[in-house]
C-alpha cells in the first residue's frame, strides 16, 4: 500500500493534478507506474513461499537420526519377537496343553460293589494231582482243533496228550458219535454239563474203535467235568467216559470177556484192547488206559 501512495504521489506531482486524458503520455505513464506498481506487489507477496519451497529440507542432527532408529528397531523386537522366542513360547503352549490333558477329569468317584477274586479252573477237593505230561516225555497241552474228515483220526497224537474239547466233538461227531449234558452244556466246572475238556486222546480213540467194532449208535453223556469220583484213572483226569446203555451197546459190551464186580456192584467187562466197562445204573462207565 505504500509503494501504490507513493506512485499516486508522483504521477500527481508530474501532471500538476491535471485530469488525465486517455491515450496521452500521462495517462500512457500512469498505467505503467500503475502496472510496475502491481507487479512488484505480486512478486513481493509470491516470492517467500517460492524461495521456501526451494530451499532444501533442514538436516537432522545424527544424535536425532539414531534415536530415531533405535525406537523403530525396538518397535520392530516387541511386534515380531525372535526365533527362540517364538519356540520357547510355543514350547510353553504345548507343555501347558499337555498338563491340562493330564489333569485327570473331575468326576466324582464311583461307587459299587467291587470285583470280585479271579475264578481259576482247578480240580475238585477229591482228586490228587497229575503230572501234565505224557509218558513219552511230550507236554499234554490241549492240541489245536481243526477239520477232521468223516470216518477217519488224525494221526501222529500221542494217546497221553490231552485235547481240549472242540477237537474231541468234532472227531467224535466225524466218526459218527454224538454227546448230550443234562444241563445242554460244556462247562468242565458245572456237574450237570459233558465237558472233553483236556481228555486224553487215548480216550477219544478208544470211543471211535468201540463204535466202529460194535456198530451201534453211541452217544456219550459223560466226560471230564465234575462230579465223578476221583481216583488217579478218573473222569477228571481224563481216563473215563460214559455212554448211554441200549439194546445193541449191551450186546456189544457182553460179548467181551466178564472180569468180576465192582466194588459198588457195578458188573465189570474188559475188552481185548484193555478197555474195562462197568454196567452202572443208568450208564456204561468205561475206562480206557
Amino acid at each position: 500500500m505504500k509503494h501504490l501512495q507513493r506512485v499516486h504521489g508522483l504521477v500527481r506531482h508530474a501532471v500538476g493534478r491535471r485530469k488525465p486524458v486517455p491515450h496521452g503520455p500521462a495517462f500512457r505513464l500512469t498505467a505503467l507506474v500503475t502496472g510496475l506498481a502491481v507487479a512488484t506487489t505480486t512478486l513481493a507477496v509470491t516470492a517467500p513461499p517460492a524461495t521456501a519451497a526451494g530451499k532444501p529440507p533442514p538436516r537432522r542432527p545424527a544424535s536425532a537420526a539414531k534415536t530415531t532408529l533405535g525406537r523403530a528397531a525396538a518397535l520392530m523386537t516387541f511386534r515380531r519377537p525372535t526365533s527362540s522366542a517364538r519356540v520357547s513360547d510355543q514350547a510353553f503352549r504345548t507343555s501347558g496343553r499337555q498338563r491340562t490333558r493330564a489333569r485327570p477329569p473331575l468326576m466324582p468317584p464311583l461307587t459299587g460293589p467291587s470285583p470280585g477274586p479271579r475264578v481259576t479252573t482247578t480240580a475238585p477237593p477229591d482228586v490228587p494231582p497229575q503230572n501234565d505230561t505224557s509218558q513219552d516225555g511230550t507236554s499234554a497241552e490241549a492240541t489245536t482243533s481243526g477239520t477232521v474228515e468223516p470216518g477217519t483220526l488224525p494221526e501222529g497224537i500221542p494217546e497221553s496228550r490231552r485235547v481240549d474239547h472242540q477237537l474231541a466233538e468234532v472227531v467224535l461227531r466225524a466218526n459218527g458219535i454224538r454227546w448230550r449234558s443234562t444241563g445242554g452244556c460244556s462247562d468242565r466246572m458245572i456237574r450237570t454239563c459233558t465237558s472233553f475238556e483236556r481228555i486224553r486222546w487215548g480216550t477219544i480213540k478208544g470211543l471211535v474203535r468201540f463204535a466202529r467194532s460194535s456198530g451201534c449208535d453211541i452217544v456219550v453223556t459223560g466226560g471230564t467235568e465234575r462230579g465223578h469220583a476221583g481216583g488217579p484213572h478218573s473222569h477228571w483226569n481224563g481216563y473215563k467216559a460214559d455212554i448211554s446203555p441200549s439194546r445193541c451197546v449191551d450186546d456189544a459190551v457182553e460179548r467181551h470177556p466178564f472180569a468180576g464186580v465192582r466194588g459198588d456192584g457195578a458188573r465189570l467187562y474188559r475188552s481185548p484192547d484193555g478197555a474195562l466197562f462197568a454196567r452202572e445204573r443208568d450208564h456204561w462207565d468205561i475206562t480206557f488206559r
